[in-house]
């Protein structure tokens, strides 16, 4: 029998049929660029409905990111400032495409509190306001026609994910995944599937019907439910960078830290935010 070897990366669990992958990390800094508006504010709040204090602090930390990448973009998403259950949570996390929180300071703010009416009982509200700097990418490429597309949006614990990715000409492809942990993991390419070139009329899935890689989806532990998304980027090859250069496969890291090495290609990238939630086990 073939042993499988699992490795947790938030909620999602990757259970690969070989030895475990060893990645190096590799850092890039992005210099000043007049595509970065600094000291761009942002508020946001969540009511513990539903949820662990933990996600609810993450959901208002993305909320006040939100506002902030709409200031900076001069665009308008969402007009929620209380956040109560994951679907708004994950249609957040979409705005992460309108431009990238490359750096920002976290204030925490008072505990308050949230009453939909007289009827009801206040519940407490975490709520947070922060100062960003957002990198809005300016390209420099003509339209890759990126389109790209998962098996589901809503999953549940053991299902499996698969990523579709299409383009009207030639480039190369990134797949990550933004983890229910504030965290981001280059699933795509990885030591298994190198290759993420893709051409006009080409269906990339992800994994492949051959890979030996599977996305078996969880929530992260003690958790009911979470929201998460698929960051995939389509790269122009006049970036002359690739994607395994600026990212290690399978290596989590700081979301900040993410977008600021991306920055450096995103004037060469097209991308899409696959938001998504999953759901655990009711007996869990």
């Amino acid at each position: 029998m073939t042993s499988n070897t699992f490795i947790h990366i938030s909620g999602v669990l990757l259970s690969l049929i070989a030895a475990a992958i060893l990645c190096s990390g590799l850092s890039h800094a992005a210099g000043e660029s007049s595509n970065i508006v600094k000291n761009v504010s942002g508020e946001g709040s969540c009511a513990i409905v539903g949820m662990s204090a933990e996600q609810s602090q993450l959901i208002a930390l993305q909320r006040a990111r939100t506002e902030a990448i709409e200031k900076a973009a001069d665009i308008r998403v969402s007009s929620h400032t209380v956040v109560t259950n994951f679907r708004l949570a994950a249609d957040f996390i979409k705005t992460y495409s309108e431009g990238f929180i490359i750096n920002e300071t976290v204030e925490w703010l008072p505990l308050g509190q949230y009453q939909k009416d007289s009827s009801t009982a206040p519940i407490p509200e975490y709520r947070v306001r922060i100062t960003a700097d957002v990198y809005k990418p300016a390209p420099k490429i003509g339209p890759i026609g990126l389109v790209a597309r998962a098996n589901d949006s809503i999953f549940k614990s053991g299902e499996k994910a698969r990523i579709h990715v299409e383009t009207a000409r030639k480039a190369t492809v990134g797949i990550f995944n933004i983890t229910a942990d504030d965290r981001v993991v280059m699933l795509f390419p990885n030591q298994y599937d190198r290759d993420s070139s893709i051409t006009e009329g080409q269906v990339l899935s992800f994994p492949r019907e051959d890979s030996p890689i599977e996305l078996v989806m969880g929530t992260l532990p003690g958790h009911k439910r979470d929201a998460e998304a698929f960051f995939v980027a389509a790269m122009d090859d006049r970036a002359m960078k690739k994607f395994s250069a600026l990212f290690s496969a399978m290596k989590p890291m700081k979301l900040t830290s993410f977008f600021h090495v991306y920055s450096e290609v995103a004037d060469y990238c097209e991308d899409a935010v696959i938001a998504y939630e999953v759901v655990g086990d009711a007996h869990e």
